[in-house]
């Protein structure tokens, strides 16, 4: 459900139920807003996780360049894994006309670390259920 409301100042969790390649899986999502001060709740959830979402806003720059961050702190907790699976998203694709990330350049990136890029947007659902 869309909260409209939205409050990036807390950190908050969501867990889901779903099914991946007709096997039911769980789906832990942390959101700290980018948040410091959840670092160490961020680096418990990423020893943990076997997947990750790499979201950030497409009206703003700064939550994409923050996705290298956290790719890289996934890569520093996860070392001695192989493959880790990634997906880039760019979230708020309803709010085009306020873009400040263009496609080519999240698309660019994701090509670099060898993973998709996906634009979804929460308000719509558009791409939230391929995600």
């Amino acid at each position: 459900q869309f909260v409209e409301d939205y409050e990036p100042t807390k950190a908050d969790s969501y867990r889901k139920k779903v099914v991946l390649d007709g096997e039911e899986v769980q789906i832990d999502i942390l959101d700290t807003a980018g948040q410091e001060d959840y670092a160490a709740i961020r680096d418990n959830y990423f020893r943990s996780g076997e997947g990750f979402l790499l979201v950030f806003s497409i009206t703003e720059h700064e939550s994409f360049t923050a996705t290298a961050e956290f790719r890289e702190q996934i890569l520093r907790v996860k070392a001695e894994e192989d493959k880790i699976p990634l997906l880039v998203v760019g979230n708020k694709s309803d709010l085009e006309e306020r873009r400040q990330v263009p496609v080519e350049e999240a698309r660019s990136k994701a090509e670099e670390w060898g993973v998709q890029y996906v634009e979804t947007s929460a308000k719509t659902r558009a791409n939230v259920d391929k995600v």
